[in-house]
């Protein structure tokens, strides 16, 4: 097949979705509005002007005409945004088929609530596409009520790779308790709330360690509010690293801890339950398809600083017992429905199918 995705060049999702269709080998293009250089995949760069990871960024969508030109001379036999506000509603402008849109969460969680405009420019691209696919349940909810038929939308997590995340049965330092969050630095993550709790738990837990895994707009207030509530120490900023170095920090972690208001599928608590890491998610929709709370990690109400600071604490005190009845739970879960090349076989059938019909 020669597939042309229509995506951020920079972003993780992105760049995995190029590389497993390339390494099964098909021919893959990457339209995208930022520049980056992915081995073996063609990256067309589409220059729109800054683009803000806060949103905001309608004035994409005159750029339809380029992206149109582009198809024009690559040619492919499918056509996938994966986003589905910038590059979904440009996407659709083109009137490519078969048109494919992945929503990714904000983009269908928040945007159409927060505009009626982008609500009525998402009807008009799910109208246009010939095939939706949401990160999860919830997602393909949001999108049903827009208006688009079930019958349009498959959910399909994306999953972990099996072979970079994994338990590795390090032994863990008895010298400190390690929590780490995998999260960028945006507002939807919502790390003040992290650290917050730490602070607030320090005295009872005095070798406590935090990694921050990460990158964004926020990093300079995080750093503030960590020198205000005395963490300086104990707090360690990784940036952005390769995944395999993420799963080594999260095999040496206790606790993995994800605080975000709102995600789609959240791809990073797949990754440390695969890892054996004890989590901590917020009780929101796509923590509560993969935590059982008190079962195999523990769910906490969204802003709620003193629950998470006593979830932490309770799990510094009953981490081996807690550790040891969630990992079997999390292995299976993660083995029947967060693999990442089992639920990309559904997208290459569907892809050829899509092109069959056309």
């Amino acid at each position: 097949m020669k597939i042309c995705l229509f995506a951020d060049a920079t972003s993780v999702h992105s760049i995995r979705w190029c590389t497993h269709f390339h390494e099964l080998g098909h021919e893959v293009h990457l339209i995208s509005f930022k520049t980056n250089d992915i081995p073996s995949v063609q990256v067309h760069v589409v220059d729109a002007g800054p683009i803000s990871v806060r949103g905001g960024n309608w004035k994409v969508l005159l750029s339809f005409r380029k992206v149109k030109k582009l198809l024009k001379q690559i040619q492919p036999e499918i056509f996938h945004s994966l986003y589905a506000t910038s590059y979904g509603i440009t996407g659709a402008l083109c009137g490519f088929h078969p048109y494919v849109i992945t929503a990714l969460g904000t983009d269908v969680l928040i945007s159409p609530q927060q505009s009626k405009i982008y609500k009525y420019l998402l009807k008009y691209a799910f109208s246009k596409a010939d095939w939706i696919t949401a990160m999860a349940d919830h997602m393909n909810e949001a999108i049903q009520k827009m208006g688009v038929p079930s019958s349009k939308i498959s959910t399909v997590p994306f999953g972990i790779d099996p072979a970079v995340f994994k338990n590795t049965s390090e032994v863990l330092d008895k010298n400190r308790f390690v929590i780490t969050s995998t999260r960028n630095f945006e507002k939807v993550y919502n790390i003040p709330h992290l650290i917050k709790a730490l602070a607030r738990v320090k005295r009872q837990i005095p070798n406590l360690h935090l990694n921050l895994i990460g990158a964004g707009s926020l990093q300079n207030e995080l750093e503030i509010l960590i020198e205000e509530l005395g963490l300086k120490e104990d707090v360690t900023f990784f940036g952005k690293i390769p995944q395999s170095e993420i799963s080594k920090v999260l095999n040496r972690s206790h606790l993995f801890v994800t605080v975000s208001l709102s995600d789609g599928n959240n791809i990073s608590l797949n990754e440390a339950m695969a890892c054996g890491t004890l989590s901590i998610a917020t009780n929101i929709p796509a923590n509560t398809q993969w935590i059982s709370d008190g079962e195999n990690g523990f769910l906490v109400s969204i802003d709620d600083v003193d629950g998470l600071a006593e979830k932490i604490v309770y799990s510094y005190q009953n981490f081996e017992t807690l550790k040891a009845n969630a990992f079997s739970i999390n292995q299976k879960i993660i083995a029947e429905k967060g693999i990442w090349s089992n639920n990309m076989k559904t997208v290459e059938d569907k892809y050829k199918s899509l092109i069959l019909k056309k």
